[in-house]
């Protein structure tokens, strides 16, 4: 329950952000918490007012942190390598945060925005990956000294 509610709060804090800083930029002194011009937007901007606007826009944020903050446990809780435990978190990531992107409307439904959502994707999570890897095996050589300092103290 702490995990969902961390990453409710995570989610909502970064999209609640995010929105702002491209408002800021785009939106002509307004505020906009979807971008009005991506697929979704438009038919929000449609059909449902700025409160309904906002209140998908939130569940959709605290969804996507829910992810998240949920999909860490494959590292934890499978017996996989991980190699296969790394692929497997990439997949479920990717399959559920691109239609989470898409209704969060963060770019227009296209074959070019899809793409560069992609690729995108696939640069953070290495970039993301490369440096959790780091911090993992600096932290074994930690543990690992710790032992072996401890070892040594109980054979003298």
């Amino acid at each position: 329950m702490k995990r969902l509610c961390k990453g409710t709060i995570i989610g909502i804090s970064i999209g609640v952000i995010i929105s702002i800083i491209f408002s800021l930029l785009f939106a002509s002194g307004g505020y906009d918490p979807v971008n009005p011009h991506s697929y979704m937007g438009e038919i929000y901007f449609k059909y449902l007012d700025d409160i309904q606007i906002m209140i998908i826009a939130v569940c959709v944020w605290a969804m996507i942190g829910i992810t998240f903050s949920l999909s860490t446990l494959i590292f934890t809780h499978l017996k996989y390598s991980r190699v296969i435990t790394t692929i497997l978190h990439f997949l479920i990531m990717l399959i559920i945060f691109f239609p989470l992107a898409i209704l969060a409307g963060w770019f227009p439904f296209k074959v070019s925005a899809i793409l560069i959502f992609f690729i995108t994707f696939i640069v953070v999570y290495f970039i993301i990956w490369t440096i959790l890897n780091k911090k993992n095996k600096k932290t074994i050589n930690e543990i690992n000294t710790y032992i072996k300092g401890k070892r040594v103290d109980q054979n003298e």
